[in-house]
């Protein structure tokens, strides 16, 4: 059973440290009861060797789960980001209104000019929504797919 773990170390050689040893563990043990299975079907050791070392794969069909997986974390973290932008652009925009009115009342109070610089700055949130918005759809649009 050298060969497999043999097989099984130089193929995921590319792997971080951190992740290959438990990696090549479960991936060596997986194979040697294959083998082990089909050795007690009839099949010769070197053959059943070699069959199981034919259906393993490669190294890419066991990390597109790991990679899909990172990616989909990635996506969460943006959205995360998205609804922390939304609070920042209500709060800030609600700050910036107050301040309008506030120098509006404070300077000119006979004049009501506070509304148009108040719907410029109400763009940010809107503008901020929208991409929180688009951002959820693509999630919902990719795990669909």
């Amino acid at each position: 059973m050298n060969q497999i773990r043999n097989f099984v170390k130089n193929t995921f050689k590319d792997v971080p440290k951190d992740r290959r040893e438990d990696i090549v563990n479960s991936v060596t043990e997986s194979l040697i009861e294959k083998v082990e299975d089909l050795v007690e079907k009839g099949l010769p050791e070197q053959q059943a060797i070699d069959q199981t070392v034919l259906e393993f794969g490669t190294v890419e069909d066991y990390f597109v789960n790991y990679q899909k997986k990172a990616k989909r974390e990635k996506r969460q973290k943006t959205i995360m980001h998205y609804r922390n932008d939304l609070l920042l652009s209500i709060f800030g925009s609600l700050i910036i209104i107050g301040m309008l009115i506030f120098a509006n009342l404070y300077y000119m109070p006979n004049i009501i000019w506070f509304v148009i610089p108040s719907i410029a700055v109400l763009w940010w949130p809107l503008a901020v929504l929208y991409n929180l918005l688009n951002k959820k759809e693509n999630k919902k649009v990719d795990i669909d797919e």
